[in-house]
């Protein structure tokens, strides 16, 4: 888990990675990944099952991964599979790039710079088609109309939180300037900030914010009206490729693991207290029941979701938007596992 930041992070109003210092990165990684590839610095999987999961933050979100873990379902379909949590969303390209990782969990936009810079990628499966996170904050602010120069705690730049900001703020009419973007690097460091009154309001998933209604503190809205490619499962080209039986062992697990949690709220506020930093079962239930009409049956990559996530992308690289990304999707695995009728199965009462 990262490290709680001590106090909050200078106040920042817009965005502070540059969409040219951005590029330079991501080129910068396409460029050491390209090099790097087939050399004994790479963190290559043991076996031709074996993998390591990535994943960019402590929450109920990812609860298809730890029930999928806990219940054995990775060991069952012939997977070793180790999970990863990453500091930031910003490290998921590098990992994936890397082969630190061989399937990243993700928003899709952090990601889709690598592809835009000639990184081969393919998205997978997206379980969760929307923004899945809450604002919470004091009571005297009970409505978004009144975020206006608030200070608004937020993990990183680029996080799954900042971009659902941008998208409050669009559907507002706003510009970044009408809000301070403070960036606090981890999400326990956001609630140790609105606590102290460091920022006014933050921006997490269940059940992180939802601690904070001990304080006096409440739910001021949540993000989940806006649809998004917030949790697509990406690997690279390569990887798929050369093992295509782990990925689609990982597809068929990822399906299994999203009925468990639609068939087995037990077993899924088990594995959310177990995981997401909260052993609290009222706060586990209700992380729980946020996320459950969230969660795909059929979590096929949207289209038109990717290519948001690439228009994104490319206009933080000031490029004009790619008109095909089709070449970046591989919805194969999915629509087989649906269309043989193993998905129906998963939900038939015994």
């Amino acid at each position: 888990m990262p490290t709680p930041a001590r106090s909050a992070a200078p106040r920042t109003k817009g965005i502070v990675i540059r969409p040219r210092l951005l590029l330079t990165a991501v080129a910068v990684v396409v460029a050491a990944a390209s090099t790097a590839c087939g050399t004994a610095g790479a963190a290559a999987p043991s076996s031709d099952m074996s993998m390591t999961i990535g994943y960019t933050a402590v929450g109920a979100a990812y609860d298809d991964l730890y029930v999928c873990e806990d219940k054995g379902v990775f060991t069952k379909n012939g997977l070793d599979v180790t999970l990863t949590l990453l500091n930031s969303s910003s490290q998921l390209f590098p990992a994936i790039a890397s082969n630190s990782v061989q399937i990243g969990a993700g928003e899709a936009r952090t990601t889709a710079a690598g592809a835009l810079a000639g990184f081969g990628l393919s998205y997978i499966a997206l379980p969760i088609p929307r923004y899945y996170l809450e604002m919470w904050g004091p009571p005297s602010i009970t409505s978004p109309d009144q975020l206006k120069g608030k200070r608004i705690g937020l993990s990183s730049p680029g996080s799954l939180g900042d971009a659902s900001v941008d998208a409050l703020l669009r559907d507002k009419g706003w510009t970044e300037n009408d809000v301070q973007k403070t960036f606090l690097k981890s999400t326990s460091a956001e609630v140790t900030a609105l606590q102290t009154g460091a920022v006014d309001v933050i921006v997490t998933q269940p059940p992180t914010g939802t601690k904070t209604r001990a304080q006096g503190f409440h739910k001021v809205m949540d993000f989940t009206q806006y649809p998004s490619a917030a949790n697509a499962y990406v690997t690279t080209t390569d990887f798929l490729k050369s093992h295509p039986a782990a990925v689609a062992a990982f597809v068929k697990s990822e399906v299994e693991c999203l009925a468990i949690l639609h068939t087995d709220k037990a077993a899924a506020i088990a594995s959310i207290r177990k995981h997401s930093g909260s052993t609290d079962p009222s706060l586990a239930e209700y992380a729980y029941d946020f996320f459950d009409p969230l969660w795909a049956k059929v979590p096929t990559v949207d289209p038109a979701l990717a290519k948001a996530a690439f228009d994104d992308a490319a206009a933080q690289r000031h490029d004009p938007p790619p008109a095909d990304i089709s070449s970046y999707l591989d919805n194969t695995m999915v629509d087989d596992l649906q269309r043989s009728g193993f998905i129906d199965s998963l939900y038939k009462k015994p």
